[in-house]
């Protein structure tokens, strides 16, 4: 398995590519002035050779004159000299030198300048130009050449000098850019250390952040708010755990309290069957907390419902009403139904998130009041809403009340009865269909309900 790179070897490779397209930027560029630079140079003086000796042949008309020229053009050429001439014409008696060949094997055109190499392997550049017709003479192609081998070689040692310190300042461009990176994430590799340092058994240490830079301070800023965030998780689990022990508690002391006191001494067969009732009593319910936390660990680790189908709601909420009508006629509360909707749901954990709403409201809404179920479709969600008549909840407590084992003071006294898994039940079962549960109290009405998805999510 290939090891995956540092920041530091990335950002220094990022530089070496930056710094190599910097680089062959000004490299082309360079080479093309150059370049540029040496044709202009030599075409100025093929021009200069061109502009002294073109009158000389545009005057020479006949044979005779034309010994002249060939004469002039000999004593201006010389062995090893950088300027030779050539004079190209169908008639013999005008001709001069032998022309070489272009490179390209095409015929000269005037004012353009080509390059031609002799037997010597040196480098000629021509420029030609066509002498019109006059007297006996016709017209005739002067081509004048300069030996460019100097200034070729002067363009390639350029070349492989440009190549060269490219190559260099690319590396070097890339070390310092390693060098560079390693400098700049020392507080990167410092904020690691401190990270690692922190004691585990202790949630409330935090990062230092007074000396780091904006940057790495916002990455310090959002590891502590990690650590917060951490730090509440703690904390909760370490009360999730003392309430548990509570709950579990209370059962198992009456357990072993009454069998102590049926074995100290000799019962009859009543009295042991009202002992066996009682205890059946508190293991029941040790283990309905025990199957409420198994249903909410799946509920928080993404079970989704499955028993999916589709019901009227309102008809599903009118057979738990019916269900615990004994509970609020001993209370002398009704409930009412109010709107329907039609959704894709489990129907036994519909039955199971609004019983538990309801039972609420038989335990806790003021005696002789009435309770009413709204059932209303927001968006691609269905909302089911409990409302009923009861003691304001300040706003401490609506945010905890779907805790698991939270129960506000008022609750305390049935505690015995109820062990506070209600509405995070509910909550979990809203989770489960895709939705929420909420709560709110205004003008003496407690509300509490919950949504879910109208169809399920793909």
């Amino acid at each position: 398995m290939i090891r995956k790179l540092s920041l530091a070897w990335r950002l220094a490779i990022m530089f070496a590519v930056t710094a190599a397209a910097v680089f062959s930027c000004v490299a082309v560029f360079l080479y093309c002035v150059m370049t540029d630079s040496v044709r202009g140079q030599i075409r100025g003086e093929l021009m200069f050779q061109h502009v002294l000796l073109d009158p000389m042949l545009r005057e020479r008309h006949t044979e005779e004159e034309w010994q002249v020229v060939r004469q002039k053009l000999s004593g201006m050429t010389q062995d090893g000299g950088r300027m030779r001439y050539w004079i190209m014409s169908d008639d013999p008696r005008y001709r001069y030198g032998n022309a070489l060949a272009t490179k390209t094997g095409q015929p000269l055109t005037d004012e353009e300048i080509a390059f031609v190499k002799d037997e010597a392997q040196r480098v000629w550049c021509v420029m030609s130009r066509t002498i019109a017709a006059l007297g006996d003479r016709p017209a005739v192609r002067f081509v004048v050449a300069q030996d460019s081998t100097s200034y070729l070689a002067t363009k390639e040692s350029f070349t492989r000098i440009l190549r060269t310190t490219s190559a260099l300042g690319i590396l070097l461009v890339a070390a310092l850019g390693y060098w560079i990176a390693k400098l700049g994430l020392w507080p990167v590799r410092q904020l690691s250390r401190e990270a690692n340092a922190l004691p585990p058994g202790d949630p409330r240490q935090r990062l230092r952040l007074e000396k780091l830079a904006p940057e790495i301070h916002q990455l310090g800023v959002s590891f502590n708010n990690a650590l917060a965030r951490r730090e509440s998780a703690w904390l909760q689990l370490e009360g999730f755990n003392a309430d548990v022990a509570h709950e579990l508690r209370t059962p198992l002391t009456n357990l072993i309290g009454q069998t102590q006191v049926a074995l100290s001494q000799r019962r009859d067969v009543d009295e042991l069957q009202d002992i066996l009732m009682s205890n059946l009593e508190e293991l029941e319910r040790m283990s309905n907390i025990v199957n409420d936390m198994l249903f909410l660990s799946c509920a928080e680790n993404g079970v989704r419902a499955a028993e999916l189908s589709q019901v009227s709601l309102r008809h599903e909420a009118q057979k738990t009403a019916d269900y615990l009508e004994d509970a609020f006629l001993l209370r002398d509360m009704r409930v009412t139904l109010d709107g329907d909707a039609s959704a894709c749901v489990d129907r036994r954990l519909f039955h199971r998130a609004l019983a538990n709403l309801l039972s609420n409201s038989a335990r806790y809404a003021r005696r002789g009041t009435q309770v009413t179920v709204t059932i209303a479709v927001v968006g691609a969600r269905v909302q089911v809403r409990v409302a009923d008549q009861g003691e304001p909840i300040p706003p401490a407590q609506r945010a905890r009340l779907f805790e698991r084992f939270y129960r506000g003071d008022a609750a305390r006294a049935q505690s015995g009865a109820h062990h506070g898994l209600g509405l995070s039940i509910v909550r979990a079962i809203a989770v489960m269909h895709g939705g929420e549960a909420f709560a709110d109290s205004q003008d003496g009405i407690n509300t509490f309900g919950f949504s879910m998805m109208r169809r399920p999510e793909t």
